[in-house]
């Protein structure tokens, strides 16, 4: 197998374009790692106001990801 010219990898341009997604992706990632787990530290300690702070973070990240319900209207 022949040796990759690395510097020319790097400059190329869709490296950059992956390499921006991929770091988007983990920042995302690392901020839905975070989340989760102050969900999971609230609802077991039952901290105050719990359900409104759980709630809360789930409607931050609905969206895209929500499931859509079949025998609803459009």
């Amino acid at each position: 197998m022949s040796k990759i010219n690395t510097q020319l990898v790097e400059e190329s341009p869709q490296y950059k374009k992956l390499l921006g997604m991929f770091l988007r992706q983990r920042r995302k990632i690392r901020s839905m790692q975070k989340s989760f787990a102050e969900i999971e530290c609230a609802v077991i300690h039952k901290c105050d106001r719990y359900r409104e702070f759980v709630i809360g973070e789930c409607e931050f990240y609905r969206g895209k990801y929500e499931m859509r319900c079949r025998n609803q209207r459009e």
